[in-house]
């Protein structure tokens, strides 16, 4: 093995004899003169482990973890460890925690609600087979921990965490979907079995809180998570196999998917693409799907970073795709580019020293800085001597005054925030009255350009003396349960160093039963996706027909919204699942005493036909019945 390892620095000596320069070595390296508009990059910095694999945690240091040693994997016969640390960016030390027993290298991962963090699958052996199991790692001791083995191996696969806290595991081999339950045991996910390449999917909770899968092909769907699952909207994302893309949702239900791909574009041949397209799956089934700014030019192999105040940074990356489709360095993209939400414009910044491309990864830290770093550990890496055992900061231009002194700019502080919530908080800071946003980030969980971890969600706010009212995140759905970075951003659009909060479940029921007081469940006939499917109750058996979602004052199910007929507002009038529209016959409030009434005519309750199975649903003039009374 030691000899093995050794092929990648004796071919990187090579070419350097041969060339002068360094692999990955940036050439002509774009350094800004002001960073108060570029931005700028630290020195790099050594690390015992590639990050191929990194997750902030709730402390503010990274896990991040390579594979068994820094070549291909098909190279080495034994597959039973990991290599792993805990990285503080704080000082730039490292923890060593390797994984004994498998090799979780192509493995899939997210955050689970307490912090942890959950692998799946990974690489058995030099065939590069993908394996069926589980680890958690604690953040807090830093150990590990085998979890319930997955029903079919996996290789490439995503995951993704939900509002009600499962992790949603899609890709990697097998065609049917998987799901890590809150009590860790796994369930498999029959109703979606359309994707089993092993490519990691680009997914993530709606604000609905039914699962978005969007990338990296053309075709997306819409899928409810809840019992065996079932898919609820088909759509088309764009013209463009994104392979090898990446994506940032920026905003809640909103979601930039930019470059990857190997096409011919603006006359250019074996090319990514420089497009990037804009989702918002805000109130739709399928997303509303346009086209936004482009890149200065085309990118594969880049990572989408969604930054402090809700714009989003690509780093890395190949302008070609003609001679290799994971390493080509001599068609590097070293340099940064920032998308700005509010102009859909890319604007390029400095240039890092380093060259990323296949096997690298970037993360927005707490501070408001984006590590980046990685690249290597592949066959095409070894021959051309690429191994980036190191990372580099990247400090983006909202760190340094306007004034082009290169100075860091003063930043709002945070003083006090709650350590949890679910709602409405309070936030103090001395500069509350110059204060433009607050906003929670999800911590990174990013590997291959895949960051199922990071999503940006503004806040509403109002300001009092150096008090700021915070109104919570908007639903389960855009805010899983978890941990969050809390940032500030000023009038001069500065951040503040962020608090971490964790984040509980959303407004409820998530996924969960409407129970009558009769002891009937609402229930949509089985689990119709066609709109006008009149509603009943039905024995709680806790399918996915009767997991309704409190996505603002609208209640849905299978993807569709309880509704008043053609806003017949009148007693007796039967209630059907609608096509989501927020439209005034599916506003709802619950109260206190247990009923349910549509907001356009709170003299009406939702109200069940009878007690017996396959009662009818209907609106009548509230009586204070047992049939009128439900459990949200």
């Amino acid at each position: 093995m030691r000899v093995i390892e050794e092929q990648t620095k004796a071919n990187a000596d090579r070419i350097q004899r041969a060339t002068g320069l360094r692999p990955g070595v940036t050439p002509n390296r774009r350094i800004a003169a002001d960073p108060g508009a570029d931005g700028a990059w630290s020195a790099v910095v050594n690390t015992p482990v590639v990050p191929v694999f990194t997750a902030v945690l709730p402390n503010g240091k990274l896990l991040i973890w390579d594979s068994v040693g820094d070549n291909p994997v098909e190279t080495y016969p034994s597959h039973t460890f990991t290599r792993a640390m805990v990285f503080n960016p704080a000082n730039n030390t490292a923890k060593r925690v390797d994984l004994q027993g498998t090799n979780i290298f192509c493995a899939g991962f997210a955050h689970l609600p307490n912090g942890d963090i959950l692998i799946a699958g990974g690489n058995a052996n030099a065939q590069m087979a993908g394996t069926v199991r589980t680890y958690v790692f604690n953040w807090q001791a830093e150990t590990w921990t085998r979890g319930a083995d997955m029903a079919a191996a996996r290789w490439y696969p995503s995951v993704a965490t939900m509002a009600n806290g499962e992790e949603v595991i899609i890709g990697g081999g097998p065609s049917v979907a998987e799901v890590y339950q809150t009590n860790g045991a796994i369930r498999k996910l029959t109703g979606f079995d359309k994707y089993n390449q092993r490519m990691y999917p680009f997914m993530g909770s709606r604000p609905d809180t039914q699962l978005g899968f969007f990338g990296p092909w053309l075709t997306g769907f819409t899928i409810t998570t809840s019992a065996d699952g079932i898919i609820t909207g088909t759509s088309t994302r764009d013209s463009v196999a994104r392979i090898y893309g990446s994506y940032s949702t920026y905003d809640v239900g909103k979601t930039l998917v930019v470059g990857g791909g190997d096409i011919t574009e603006n006359g250019a041949t074996r090319v990514p693409t420089r497009t990037a397209v804009l989702l918002d799956a805000n109130n739709t089934i399928n997303p509303v799907v346009t086209a936004t700014g482009s890149l200065s030019t085309g990118r594969r192999q880049l990572n989408a970073t969604v930054l402090a105040d809700g714009s989003v940074l690509a780093t890395g990356g190949m302008n070609s795709a003609a001679v290799d489709g994971l390493v080509d360095l001599q068609h590097a993209v070293t340099t940064a580019e920032r998308w700005d939400p509010a102009t859909g414009q890319w604007s390029v910044l400095s240039g890092a020293a380093r060259i990323r491309q296949y096997h690298s990864t970037a993360a927005l830290l707490p501070d408001g800085r984006v590590l980046t770093g990685g690249g290597g550990i592949c066959a095409r890496c070894r021959t051309v001597g690429y191994l980036e055992k190191n990372i580099e900061y990247f400090s983006p231009p909202y760190l340094f005054k306007k004034d082009g002194s290169g100075q860091l700019a003063a930043r709002p502080v945070i003083s006090g925030a709650p350590a949890t919530t679910s709602g409405r908080f309070t936030v103090t800071t001395p500069q509350a009255a110059d204060i433009r946003k607050v906003a929670l980030v999800g911590l990174a969980d990013v590997t291959h350009g895949v960051d199922q971890g990071q999503r940006y969600v503004p806040l509403k706010f109002t300001a009092d003396g150096t008090t700021l009212t915070v109104i919570g995140p908007p639903s389960g759905g855009s805010t899983p349960p978890g941990y969050y970075m809390l940032f500030i951003v000023d009038s001069a659009g500065v951040p503040s160093v962020a608090k971490m909060v964790q984040v509980g479940f959303g407004p409820k029921p998530l996924m969960s039963p409407i129970k009558n007081s009769t002891g009937r469940c609402l229930d949509v006939p089985g689990a119709a996706l066609a709109s006008g499917t009149y509603v009943m109750t039905y024995t709680c058996i806790g399918s996915k027909a009767q997991a309704w979602n409190r996505v603002g004052e609208t209640m849905r199910a299978v993807g569709n919204c309880l509704d008043v007929p053609n806003q017949n507002f009148v007693t007796g009038q039967r209630i059907w699942a609608w096509t989501c529209n927020n439209g005034p016959a599916q506003r709802w409030q619950g109260y206190a005493d247990g009923t349910i009434k549509p907001l356009q005519n709170t003299t009406l309750c939702l109200s069940a036909a009878g007690s017996a199975n396959s009662a009818q649903i209907l609106v009548s003039t509230c009586n204070g019945s047992a049939l009128q009374k439900w459990t949200l």
